[in-house]
C-alpha cells in the first residue's frame, strides 16, 4: 500500500512538472510570434525588448534552439534599425549556439544574415566569404528556398559593386529556377532587386512592372521595411524617367513610413532622394532643407568621423590663434621702432639747432603735439586691439575646452566599447550610450554656437530677411527641444500666437530662441515648466521664454549678457550670442527675475510686416 502511494505521488509530480514545462514553452512561442509581428511592423525597439524577454525565458528553460532563435530575432531587429555592429554581435552569439547543437539549417541562415550585414556595411570581402559558407551548407542540405535567399544576397554584392550584368544573371536564376521554392516575402525582395538592376540598365518598363509586383507582395505580407524600400525605389525610378512630380509623391510616402519604422539607413537615402527630386522640380529651398536633414543624419550615424573632423577644426583654430598672436607681436615691434626713430630725430635736431633755437623750438613743439596726438590714437587702437584679443582669446579658449572635452569623452567611450564589447554588461552599455549621447549633445551645441557667431563676424555678412509666422516659429522651437526637456523631466508648453507675422532673418531668430530655451531647460529643476509665447505690442514683436527655475539675483541680471560671464562649461556664450543677434536685428533682450521666482526672458524685435 505504501509503495503504491509513493508511486502515485511521484507520478503526480512528474505530470505537474510536465504541464508546467508545456505552459512555459507555449508562453514563449506566443511572445516570440508577437515579437516577430512587431519587427515586421517596423517597431524594432519594442521587438528587441520582447525578444530579450524570450531569451531570458529560453535560458530558464535551458532550450538552446529557442535561445538561438531569440538571439537571431534581436540581431535582425537591430539590423533593420541600422545598428549593424549590435546586429553582428547577436548573430555571432546565435551562430555559436547553433554550432553547439549541430543545427546546420540555422547555421546557414545565420551565416547568410552575417554576410548580408557585412554587405550593407560595404565590407564586400567578408560579406562574400560568409555568404559562400552559407551557400555550401544550403547546397549540402538541398534546401532550395534557402539557396535562393543566399543567391539573392550574392547578387546584391555584385550590384553594389556596379557589376549589373552579373547581378542580373543571379536574379534571373532565382526567378526561373527557384521561384516555386521561395516564399512571397523572399520573392518580393528578389523582384525589388531585379528592378534595381533593370533601372540601372535603363530598362524602365520592366523595372516598373517588377517594382509594382514587389510592392503588392510586401503589402500582402505586411513587411513595413520592405514597403518603405520599394516606395523609395519607385520614386528613384520615376526620377530617372524625369517624372519628378510622381517621384516626389512616392518619396513623400516613403518618408512618412521610414520615420514610422525608425530606419536611419532608409531615412538617409530618402533625404538624398527628396533633395534631388526637389532640385528637379526647381524647388531649391526644399532641396536645401532636405540636404541639411541628410547632413544632420549623417552626423548622427558617423559620430566617429565627426569627432575626427572636430579635432582637426580645433587644431586649425589653435593655429589661427598663434598666427594672430605673432601678428600682434610684429605690430608692437613696429610701433616700438617708430617711437625709437622719433626719439633719435628729436635728439639730432636739438644738437644741430643751437643757431636756430627758436625755429627748432617751434618745430619741436609742433612735433610734440603731433606725437601726443599719434600716441593718443595709437593708445586707443592698442586698447581696442587688446580688448578684442582678450575677448576672442577667451572665447577660443572656452570653445577649445568645450570641443576637446566631449571629443575626448567620445573617443574614450568608443574605444572602450570597441576593445571590450563582450565584457560590458547591459547596464554598462546603456550607461555608456547615455554618456555618449550627452557628450555628443554638448559637442554639437558648442559647434553650432561657434559657427554661427563666426559667420556673424564676417566683414561682408548681411541679414536674409523673410516673413516669419510666430506660432509656427514657436512650434518648431518646442519640437526641437521637447526631447531634451522630457529627458530633464521638464514640461515645455507654448501659448497660442496665431496670426502674428513679422519680417526678420529666421536663422538669427531661431538661434536666439534656441539658446534661451536651451538655457531655461538646463536651469529648470525636474517637475518645472517652461512657457513660450509671442505677442504684438506697441510696434514690437515680443517673444518670451518663461521658466520656473531658481531665478536670478540683480547682480546676475546685470552681468548675464557680458563676455566676462562666459565660463568654460557651455554657460553664458549662448546668452551673449542671443543679445548680439537681437541687436543685429534691431531689437533687444531683457530679463525679469528674482531668486526663487523663475526667470522670464523677452526678445523685442521690430514689427515690420506684422498686422
Amino acid at each position: 500500500m505504501k509503495a503504491r502511494t509513493l508511486f502515485l505521488t511521484v507520478y503526480l509530480l512528474i505530470a505537474c512538472c510536465g504541464s508546467r514545462l508545456v505552459a512555459q514553452t507555449a508562453v514563449f512561442d506566443t511572445l516570440f510570434q508577437h515579437a516577430n509581428n512587431d519587427r515586421n511592423a517596423g517597431a524594432y525597439d519594442r521587438a528587441i525588448t520582447e525578444y530579450q524577454e524570450c531569451l531570458n525565458m529560453a535560458g530558464r528553460l535551458r532550450d538552446s534552439l529557442r535561445i538561438g532563435n531569440s538571439l537571431i530575432g534581436i540581431g535582425i531587429s537591430n539590423d533593420l534599425g541600422g545598428r549593424f555592429e549590435e546586429a553582428l554581435q547577436y548573430y555571432f552569439k546565435a551562430l555559436q549556439v547553433y554550432e553547439r547543437i549541430g543545427n546546420k539549417k540555422k547555421m546557414g541562415g545565420t551565416l547568410k544574415n552575417i554576410g548580408n550585414t557585412y554587405r550593407v556595411m560595404k565590407n564586400y570581402p567578408k560579406a562574400s566569404g560568409f555568404l559562400q559558407q552559407a551557400l555550401e551548407l544550403q547546397y549540402a542540405a538541398r534546401d532550395s528556398a534557402s539557396i535562393a535567399k543566399v543567391l539573392n544576397d550574392i547578387a546584391l554584392i555584385y550590384m553594389d559593386q556596379d557589376s549589373s550584368r552579373k547581378a542580373l544573371g543571379y536574379f534571373d536564376k532565382i526567378i526561373h529556377t527557384y521561384d516555386r521554392y521561395i516564399s512571397e516575402e523572399v520573392r518580393a525582395y528578389v523582384l525589388n532587386n531585379l528592378a534595381l538592376i533593370q533601372t540601372d540598365l535603363k530598362q524602365y518598363p520592366q523595372a516598373l512592372s517588377a517594382y509594382q509586383s514587389s510592392l503588392a507582395l510586401m503589402t500582402k505580407v505586411n513587411d513595413q521595411y520592405g514597403i518603405a524600400l520599394v516606395l523609395g525605389n519607385l520614386g528613384d525610378l520615376y526620377y530617372h524617367m524625369h517624372d519628378f512630380q510622381r517621384a516626389l509623391d512616392y518619396h513623400l510616402r516613403n518618408l512618412a513610413l521610414v520615420r514610422h519604422i525608425h530606419s536611419n539607413e532608409l531615412l538617409k537615402d530618402t533625404y538624398d532622394n527628396l533633395s534631388k527630386t526637389y532640385q528637379g522640380l526647381g524647388n531649391y529651398a526644399k532641396a536645401y532643407e532636405y540636404s541639411q536633414d541628410l547632413l544632420r543624419l549623417k552626423d548622427t550615424i558617423y559620430q566617429e568621423q565627426s569627432a575626427r573632423s572636430l579635432a582637426e577644426m580645433e587644431a586649425r583654430y589653435q593655429n589661427e590663434k598663434k598666427q594672430k598672436e605673432i601678428l600682434l607681436l610684429q605690430q608692437n615691434n613696429n610701433l616700438v621702432r617708430i617711437q625709437l626713430l622719433n626719439q633719435r630725430l628729436i635728439k639730432y635736431a636739438l644738437m644741430a639747432g643751437i643757431a636756430v633755437i627758436l625755429l627748432v623750438a617751434a618745430f619741436l613743439y609742433r612735433e610734440y603735439r603731433n606725437k601726443q596726438q599719434r600716441n593718443k590714437e595709437l593708445g586707443y587702437i592698442n586698447d581696442k586691439l587688446e580688448e578684442a584679443n582678450n575677448t576672442k582669446t577667451k572665447l577660443i579658449s572656452i570653445i577649445s575646452h568645450d570641443l576637446r572635452s566631449p571629443v575626448s569623452s567620445l573617443f574614450s567611450f568608443l574605444e572602450l566599447k570597441r576593445q571590450n564589447p563582450a565584457l560590458l554588461e547591459k547596464e554598462d552599455q546603456e550607461r555608456l550610450d547615455k554618456e555618449l549621447t550627452v557628450a555628443a549633445d554638448h559637442l554639437l551645441e558648442a559647434m553650432e554656437d561657434l559657427l554661427v557667431w563666426s559667420k556673424s563676424q564676417m566683414d561682408h555678412f548681411s541679414l536674409s530677411t523673410e516673413t516669419i509666422q510666430v506660432d509656427q516659429l514657436l512650434d518648431d522651437i518646442a519640437l526641437l527641444h521637447r526631447p531634451f526637456a522630457d529627458d530633464r523631466q521638464v514640461t515645455l508648453k507654448k501659448e497660442n500666437s496665431a496670426g502674428i507675422l513679422f519680417d526678420a532673418d529666421p536663422n538669427f531668430v531661431r538661434v536666439i530662441l534656441r539658446n534661451l530655451v536651451s538655457n531655461a531647460i538646463k536651469f529648470t529643476p525636474a517637475g518645472g515648466t517652461i512657457t513660450l509665447s509671442g505677442l504684438h505690442e506697441n510696434s514690437k514683436i515680443l517673444l518670451r521664454v518663461k521658466d520656473t527655475g531658481p531665478g536670478l539675483t540683480k547682480a546676475d541680471i546685470a552681468n548675464i549678457f557680458e563676455w566676462n560671464s562666459i565660463r568654460s562649461d557651455s554657460s553664458g556664450l549662448g546668452l551673449r550670442l542671443a543679445r548680439e543677434f537681437a541687436e543685429k536685428l534691431g531689437g533687444s533682450i531683457s530679463v525679469v527675475s528674482a531668486p526663487g521666482e523663475g526667470a522670464e526672458f523677452t526678445v523685442a524685435l521690430p514689427s515690420r510686416g506684422s498686422p
